[in-house]
């Protein structure tokens, strides 16, 4: 892991293109807003960290939309995790598979 705060490669450009096209007053808080960084990824609670993976990959803005690479980066971050072999880190390694798969 490189850079433990990289949020996968995407630039803040998309961020910003993300609100604009939401709305940057929008009173509502758009799901899959949040990437989260690899550092996140490597050392959140699994409980804390599935709804920020599965609303990334399936709720995100058209700006926000992980690619094959970026989802393949995260399931060899959360396979190195000490507690890898733990139900709930094994529930987001499979929700990756079946990312990858579609």
């Amino acid at each position: 892991m490189t850079d433990p705060n990289d949020r996968f490669g995407m630039p803040e450009s998309a961020f910003q293109a993300a609100r604009e096209s939401h709305g940057l007053n929008s009173p509502v808080f758009r799901a899959g807003m949040y990437v989260p960084t690899k550092h996140e990824v490597a050392t959140l609670s699994p409980a804390k960290l599935l709804p920020i993976v599965i609303d990334w990959m399936w709720e995100s803005p058209s700006e926000l939309i992980p690619n094959n690479d970026q989802i393949s980066e995260l399931r060899a971050i959360l396979l190195a995790r000490p507690d890898a072999t733990e139900p709930e880190v094994c529930e987001l390694v499979v929700a990756c598979e079946d990312y990858l798969k579609v």
